[in-house]
């Protein structure tokens, strides 16, 4: 049995093929997830995982060299905006009107589903390089 890191599986698989670039994108349980990308549902109450709890253990085994965020996030979820922030000290931190944000999500190989229920607690990540 695994003893540390992701236990879901599915997460787990898909964190170890993400190449450079690749993008992955967490989001609320509000999102409209496009049809035809692969995802992780792992909502199991309102909350439940949250947005930052779920961004915080992907990140013990996702080097991100980029995040994007939508702009609106900064003003109206100003709890959410300021972890970001201050999670992301080191790393660039764009951010998009919300529609683009939308359109640009598209592209992500994957989508993880939280449970939050504050809005635009949406965030890709842009893996980096180890070396």
């Amino acid at each position: 049995m695994k003893k540390q890191g992701i236990f879901n599986s599915k997460i787990a698989s898909f964190i170890a093929s993400v190449g450079h670039k690749d993008m992955i994108t967490i989001v609320d349980m509000g999102y409209p997830i496009p049809k035809g990308i692969d995802y992780a549902d792992l909502v199991v109450d309102k909350g439940k995982p949250s947005f930052i709890e779920t961004i915080n253990a992907v990140l013990k085994e996702l080097e991100v060299e980029k995040v994007i965020i939508a702009e609106e996030m900064e003003k109206q979820n100003i709890v959410n905006y300021e972890k970001i922030m201050n999670t992301f000290l080191k790393v660039e931190i764009e951010r998009l009107p919300y529609e683009d944000f939308k359109k640009f999500a598209k592209f992500s190989k994957f989508f993880i589903r939280t449970g939050e229920c504050t809005p635009y607690s949406n965030i890709i990540l842009v893996s980096g390089v180890i070396f």
